[in-house]
This record gives C-alpha cells, sequence and structure tokens, in this order.
C-alpha cells in the first residue's frame, strides 16, 4: 500500500479491533467494510456479518442487507420485522475492495458479474456459505415484496481501491452498460450505479467515522430556557427556530449525504412512507403549506455535549438529534422543494449527564408507538449492570464494557471496540448461556427480548452472570479469530453454552461466580475449555451428519452437545474415581 496516512489508518482499525491474527488483505477488506456501512448504518457493527470475502465469494468482498434500519443476518428475522413495522424498507450494500493501487477495468467487471449472480433467481457461479445464507435473506425478501414500503429496495454499489480514482471512461462507460441489465429487471427503485472509492475518500470517511461531530449552524431567533437545578446537569438549554435550508446543513456529511450517524441515539429508526412521514412530506411538497412546517411540525431536539454562542451562530460539538429523525429523513429527501423562508422549531440541550438524556429521549419519542426493545437500555436495570461492568474492569487484564447508548464508548481512550457489549450482544449471550438457547440467537435480538421477556433484565441479583454470558462470547470471539478456528464462529453461541456449563460443572463453596468470572479472563485456563468445547461441536457434526445451517438452528442438536458434554464429564470422573 502506498499511502502511507491510508495505512496508518489501517493499522490504527487494526489495533482497534484486534486482527493482527489475519492477512493485511483481509484486514483491509474489513476495514473497508467497516467505512462503507458505517455511513449506512450508524449502530453498531459486527465485522463477521459484513465480510463475504475468501473462496467462492463471486467476487464480493463485504455484503450488508438492511431491513427497517436494522442489519439482518437470518432469513428469519424478516417476518418479526414486517409484523413489528408492517412494511418492509430495504437496502441491499455490496463491496469490492483491492488494496492495490490500481483500478482494474476487469475486478471492476468481475464484481458486477458477482452482483448480477446474486440477484439472479439461483447462482451460476460456486458460493460460500456466507453468500448462500445471505442469498436466502435476498429470496424472503423479494417473496415479501407485497410488504414493500411503496417503493422497491435500493441497491447501493462500491468498489474500493487504494489508489486515486479517475473516472476513465473505459471503466464509467463498461459499468453502464453492464449494470442496463440488471437496472431492466426492475428489482430496486433507484438508477444503478457503482460509487467508487479512492485512497483519498477513504480516509476521508475515516476521519469522518471517528472524530467528534462539530458543526455551526445560524442560531439568532431562539430563547434560552430557565436555568435547571445543579442535580439535572443542564448547563443551558435554547428553544428557537430555524431555516430548512440551513438545518440540511447541519445534517449533511462532507459529501452532501445524510449523516445517519447525528440519529444513532434517535429510538425510532426512520419510518419509511407510514401515515405521519407521508403527511410531513405532503406539507414540504406544497409551496402553500409548507411555509406552515414550524407550526405543524414538532420540530427536532438535539442534544449536545458543548455548546457555544459566537455572535449570530451556535457551535454544536459531539451532538445527536435525539428526536426528529421521521422529519430530517423527510426533508433530506425533498431538499429540492423547499424555500428559503421555511422554518423548522429547534431544541438545543447541553448536557453530559446520561441520566438526563435518556429521559428526554423517552419524552420526547411518545409520537408514535416504539417498540420495547427501543425503550429496554433506559431502565434502572441497564445502569445498574453497567456499573457492575466498569466494577469487574478494575479486576481482570481485558476488561470489558456494556454500552447501554449506542456509541457510548466511541474515541475513548483504551477502550478497544472489541471490548463494548452492545444490549444486542448481551441478551444473545445471555440467551445461549443461561437460558441454553444458543439455537435461536440467529433471530432478531427484539425477538428475543420479547419472546423471553420474563426471564431478562428482573433479577438484579444476577447481574454477575449477564457479565459472565457476555465476557465468555467475548473471549470467545478472540479466541476463534485463529484462521484454522473460522470454521466454528458459526456456533460460537452453541460453544459458548458449553463453555458456561463446564464453568458451572467446577462450581464448589470456594469456586463461586467471581472465580469462574477469573478463570474464564485468563486465556491460558479458558483456552482448553474452548478447544475441548470445539471438539465437542465438531464430533457431533460427524455423527449426526447435520446440515451446518441446519444444526446452528437445531434444539435437538443443542441436546445432543449437552448430552455429549455430560457423557465426557461422566466418563472423567469415572477415570479419576480409578
Amino acid at each position: 500500500m502506498k499511502d502511507e496516512i491510508l495505512k496508518s489508518f489501517l493499522l490504527n482499525f487494526i489495533e482497534q479491533h484486534e486482527l493482527e491474527e489475519q492477512s493485511l488483505d483481509d484486514s483491509f477488506e474489513d476495514f473497508v467494510n467497516f467505512n462503507i456501512i458505517s455511513k449506512l448504518y450508524p449502530r453498531d457493527i459486527n465485522l463477521d456479518n459484513l465480510s463475504t470475502g475468501g473462496g467462492d465469494d463471486t467476487a464480493l468482498d463485504g455484503l450488508a442487507i438492511i431491513v427497517n434500519g436494522n442489519i439482518i443476518t437470518d432469513e428469519t428475522e424478516i417476518d418479526f420485522l414486517r409484523k413489528q413495522n408492517g412494511s418492509l424498507n430495504v437496502i441491499f450494500a455490496l463491496i469490492q475492495s483491492k488494496s492495490s493501487p490500481k483500478f482494474d477495468g476487469s475486478q471492476v467487471g468481475n464484481f458486477i458479474s458477482g452482483v448480477k449472480n446474486f440477484f439472479s433467481p439461483e447462482s451460476f457461479l460456486p458460493e460460500n456459505d456466507k453468500i448462500k445464507s445471505l442469498r436466502l435473506i435476498k429470496d424472503k425478501i423479494y417473496k415479501e415484496s407485497i410488504n414493500f414500503d411503496e417503493e422497491s429496495p435500493v441497491l447501493k454499489l462500491f468498489f474500493v481501491s487504494s489508489g486515486e480514482w479517475k473516472e476513465p471512461k473505459q471503466i464509467t462507460g463498461k459499468v453502464k452498460m453492464e449494470l442496463s441489465e440488471l437496472e431492466a429487471k426492475s428489482f430496486f427503485k433507484n438508477e444503478i450505479k457503482i460509487d467508487f472509492y479512492d485512497a483519498n475518500k477513504l480516509k476521508e470517511t475515516y476521519r469522518e467515522i471517528s472524530r467528534k461531530i462539530v458543526k455551526e449552524i445560524p442560531f439568532n431567533n431562539h430563547v434560552s430556557l430557565p436555568n435547571m437545578p445543579d442535580e439535572y446537569n443542564v448547563r443551558q438549554a435554547y428553544i428557537g427556530n430555524i431555516s430548512v435550508l440551513d438545518y440540511l446543513s447541519l445534517i449533511e456529511d462532507q459529501n452532501k449525504n445524510l449523516s445517519k450517524d447525528l440519529f444513532y441515539d434517535n429510538i425510532r429508526d426512520f419510518q419509511g412512507d407510514n401515515k405521519v412521514n407521508k403527511e410531513i412530506r405532503d406539507t414540504i411538497i406544497s409551496s402553500k403549506n409548507q411555509l406552515l412546517l414550524s407550526l405543524m411540525n414538532n420540530g427536532i431536539t438535539i442534544i449536545a455535549k458543548k455548546v457555544e454562542k459566537i455572535g449570530s451562530k451556535m457551535k454544536l460539538t459531539d451532538f445527536q438529534i435525539v428526536n426528529g429523525c421521521q422529519t430530517s429523513h423527510i426533508l433530506f429527501a425533498n431538499r429540492e422543494n423547499l424555500l428559503n423562508d421555511t422554518q423548522i422549531v429547534l431544541k438545543v440541550i447541553e448536557t453530559i449527564d446520561l441520566d438526563v438524556t435518556n429521559k428526554i429521549i423517552r419524552a420526547t419519542n411518545r409520537q408514535t408507538e416504539v417498540k420495547d426493545e427501543a425503550f429496554e437500555s433506559l431502565k434502572p436495570f441497564h445502569k445498574d449492570l453497567q456499573e457492575y461492568y466498569k466494577a469487574k474492569s478494575k479486576d481482570i487484564t481485558h476488561p470489558i464494557f456494556y454500552e447501554r447508548r449506542s456509541k457510548e464508548y466511541l474515541n475513548v481512550p483504551n477502550i478497544k471496540s472489541n471490548q463494548i457489549i452492545t444490549l444486542a450482544s448481551q441478551i444473545k449471550a445471555y440467551v445461549a448461556t443461561q437460558l441454553q438457547q444458543p439455537q435461536s440467537t440467529h433471530r432478531y435480538f427484539g425477538e428475543l427480548l420479547e419472546s423471553n421477556s420474563s426471564k431478562l433484565f428482573k433479577n438484579k441479583n444476577e447481574l454477575s452472570n449477564y457479565y459472565l454470558s457476555a465476557l465468555i462470547i467475548n473471549k470467545l470471539d478472540y479466541y476463534l479469530k485463529k484462521p484454522k478456528l473460522n470454521k466454528f464462529k458459526s456456533f460460537k453461541y452453541q460453544i459458548a453454552l458449553l463453555v458456561y456449563r463446564d464453568l458451572k460443572n467446577k462450581k464448589t463453596k470456594s469456586f463461586g461466580i467471581n472465580e469462574m468470572i477469573a478463570y474464564c479472563s485468563n486465556s491460558q485456563k479458558i483456552n482448553p475449555i474452548f478447544k475441548k468445547c470445539t471438539e465437542i461441536i465438531e464430533n457431533e457434526l460427524s455423527t449426526m451428519k447435520i446440515d451446518k445451517n441446519q444444526a446452528i438452528r437445531s434444539k435437538d442438536f443443542t441436546n445432543k452437545l449437552i448430552s455429549r458434554q455430560n457423557d465426557l464429564n461422566t466418563a472423567q470422573q469415572g477415570e479419576v474415581i480409578k
């Protein structure tokens, strides 16, 4: 890689995600996938869910299917999201990345062939397991086409190289010609094109998603809200109105795209063309009614960690739009219709107090129905759980941290991304180990929360069990990074259950939950257990001769694993007695 700055960014990314075990080319693919998908999906990203590269990848190195604001990894999630939202809003993002500095026309052609193959009824090329799984999701989505939110899915294509993109006509012309065949099938609502990323664009993207957001807006027409008591930790707050055109400049990124990072604290993702959003859109496209927007709309609420008044402008540092996601998306989508005189009500609050932020989020997001999982992390239980994680961080060398709010630990020194446990990962870890349901973890975390609502996040005496379950998964993730163990990644939650049961089997008066946590945090002690549990998986797969994808979801397979582990433990105890 010739670009030294890009190389330093890549090395920083490798360190943050502890990818030293894999090749530089594979790490570059992960780096590219992370940068591009982060622009489309502002929440926490699992690199394994994006990567499709390797053998039989059909020239696709990254693929994300985003449905109703969620990255989907299993086709069974579609039904739950359709039922939950009433419709499906879909984005397909396909990526090809090359660490070489050259934009090669033949490689671009191979990428387009891979894209066309993916959207064909059946594959004409050999596909690896990951792409086969994503194909099942794609097929399920199109079977549900009657439930699209009045628009076909969006297709976004990205080709990335570490060189410089100069738009050579021999490539752009071929791209247009090759993609016309796919456009003719009317699978997508948008004109299909490839977004070419070169070194400079990749560096700009990484800088943007890694740094704090700082922007200035004209906000002269405002009043200060009354001072809050010190106990609320609200330094200042304002309410006023702002031109919609000035507001657009606040929510656009450097490429004039909607900056989705600004909405990750907004518990309600964009809901598409629902009834309320259609009314907002109708107001905007009517030049007569648009001027009434500030009277008809509840406005926007922004929470910033720092607010500075500079003349007639206001400077916002590290801010989030916690209410107004729907309005913002519709304004952006209809920006060509906006008038200079149209205003929107804006509330700006400066606070770094998470509890105050949560209260504001809850209070300002009651206009339309919000699902339970959106509010779950705001409950008191999760504050206690987060504090428990922090307390345990002093006891182990490579601690984990529970993140109540998305990206809460972004840019916090000495905390790497793979040390962070999200609500979704906590739910899956607990369901797999404590509830012994690893076969259920492919489901959307909101569905797991709903179906196990009487068992999850109820008993504060079990904080240590939540921590242990997440710690097992975290250490297992690191263990499975070794290339020869990649084949076991799909069985992560089954392995975690066996590991938990093994630790629990050691339990005595002198070996309680704290000893289990300490044991699990020690690689020299826990790695042999990981190895033993992967061997149980391998042996049971061989014995049952069951398809891997079927095994992952099979309760019978889980029961067979438990039975095999019990037999081994009994045999070992017999040897000890002898």
